[in-house]
């Protein structure tokens, strides 16, 4: 999925503006991707690039639930994001827990399996690792969304 999809699915989700995508950025404060005055404004959600994605998650994560308890910051670089990483960095800004997931998935019309859910969050490479797809990325933030609608 393209970062701008994504990102719109995350925004639509948790009811996110192009300004709050702004103040989670800011919030992060990594100046390497941040856009200078001089630079002309492009929407986020058109124009996402991984480094900036990866900020929004992390800045999430940092509004929602603090520092980290070390004081560390996450490496940042300019991979791609899994869905897997997409889906594990909500569930810790949200914190989210099993129970919670597997209803938001329940709701968004993906019935999975404690196992199921936990493969989704194992490393690549571990035996009992699940990609996260597209379609279950989406059926999770369609039941998030969901969820807060009721």
């Amino acid at each position: 999925m393209q970062n701008n999809e994504l990102l719109s699915s995350i925004c639509n989700a948790l009811n996110l503006s192009e300004g709050d995508l702004n103040a989670l950025l800011a919030l992060y404060n990594d100046k390497a991707i941040l856009q200078t005055e001089s630079e002309p404004q492009a929407s986020l959600l058109e124009e996402c690039s991984n480094e900036q994605l990866r900020c929004i998650l992390e800045g999430l994560i940092l509004a929602e639930r603090g520092p980290r308890s070390d004081g560390s910051r996450p490496d940042m670089n300019s991979e791609a994001l899994t869905n897997n990483d997409v889906l594990k960095k909500l569930r810790i800004a949200l914190n989210l827990e099993q129970e919670n997931m597997l209803l938001i998935f329940e709701e968004g019309g993906a019935t999975l399996t404690d196992s199921e859910l936990g493969a989704l969050f194992r490393k690549q490479g571990n035996k009992h690792f699940r990609a996260c797809s597209d379609e279950l990325l989406l059926q999770f933030l369609d039941g998030f969304q969901s969820s807060l609608d009721t």
